[in-house]
């Protein structure tokens, strides 16, 4: 709305709908269903991109509106022929549970409209402005929000991800920035010190390189980390 009271200024009108459809362990990921206002928008052209080859059901209307016949029509083309052929791969019964809210473009007697082929798939509607049961709590979608999607959550997410990142990655990072820093065998076997071998080894190698960094080590403080890192 502020984007229209900027004077001189053109608002964009351009927008899409999207439906996105998966199981709780997301081994099943239904091709999407997107409606857009353009048939055949000039991106298309200028970037040779051909709708038979996308990896989702395009449609189009003047709105960008996900109708109840677009979504009809990607049950029965989309959702049915996935749902079947996931069901056939893991050797597991036709029994299927298709969870949607209230929302206009969710026909009210969609199992009607089901072709036969896939009458065992049943359709649960959820009631207005809720989310699924949360600790036995009904919460609507603002409540589920100020709740459950704030900057707590997104801390551990970041906690759990940067634990997750091995040695082997970093090294693999730094090797195209800094290859000097990172050996062959990304630390992962150094030699030891030998006192009656003249030839440096890789200790050796690591104190000369961080010296030249400028910074103050000895050979006693490489051969703690590397002691660590065998453990």
């Amino acid at each position: 709305m502020a984007e229209k009271r900027v004077p001189g200024h053109i608002p964009m009108t351009n927008w899409l709908n999207l439906a996105l459809c998966a199981n709780a362990s997301c081994e099943c990921k239904v091709k999407p269903l997107l409606v857009y206002r353009s048939e055949n928008p000039h991106a298309f052209k200028s970037q040779r991109v051909f709708k038979e080859k996308l990896q989702m059901m395009w449609r189009t209307n003047s709105k960008a509106w996900v109708t109840r016949h677009f979504f009809t029509e990607w049950v029965n083309l989309c959702f049915g022929p996935a749902v079947k052929k996931y069901f056939a791969e893991k050797n597991l019964p036709m029994k299927c549970l298709l969870v949607l809210n209230n929302d206009p473009g969710h026909p009210p007697g969609l199992k009607e409209d089901i072709l036969d082929e896939y009458r065992l798939i049943k359709v649960l509607y959820l009631p207005p402005n809720t989310t699924p049961q949360t600790n036995n709590t009904n919460l609507t979608h603002r409540e589920f929000w100020k709740e459950h999607v704030n900057i707590v959550p997104c801390l551990l997410t970041i906690d759990d991800a940067w634990q997750g990142v091995t040695r082997r990655t970093l090294n693999s990072a730094w090797k195209k920035l800094w290859p000097v820093s990172v050996t062959k065998k990304d630390f992962e076997v150094f030699d030891t010190p030998d006192p009656d071998d003249s030839k440096p080894t890789a200790v050796d190698d690591i104190v000369s390189l961080v010296k030249a960094m400028g910074l103050e080590v000895d050979e006693a403080d490489v051969n703690d980390v590397v002691e660590e890192h065998q453990e």
